[in-house]
């Protein structure tokens, strides 16, 4: 049982990996990616001990790091990554590192 709930964690970040875009959805779009329901999918995650919301902010920062080290800009970054703004995407940044983006940058 735990190999398929692992599995469920590993899938979503394999959506991921092969369509950085998706990565701004929801959980009811990334349940019908996975063609099962919102709820069999939450339920799944609680089981792993894991949320949606988690799996997605590891991977928002991943991009964000090769973002960054593209040289792109926060905005685009924040456009990319399905924020409403770029302030939005800025307090994630430091929620996640720390640091603001620019902070980060200058440590690149």
């Amino acid at each position: 049982m735990a190999l398929d709930l692992t599995f469920v964690a590993t899938k979503i970040q394999l959506v991921w990996r092969e369509k950085p875009e998706t990565v701004c959805c929801s959980l009811s779009q990334m349940a019908a990616e996975l063609k099962m329901s919102r709820r069999t999918l939450q339920r799944k995650l609680k089981e792993e001990n894991t949320c949606y919301l988690s799996l997605q902010d590891s991977a928002r920062l991943d991009l964000t790091i090769c973002f960054l080290a593209a040289g792109k800009s926060v905005e685009e970054i924040s456009d990319a990554l399905g924020f409403a703004d770029r302030r939005c995407f800025t307090r994630a940044f430091k929620r996640w590192t720390g640091n603001s983006p620019r902070a980060y940058i200058k440590q690149l």
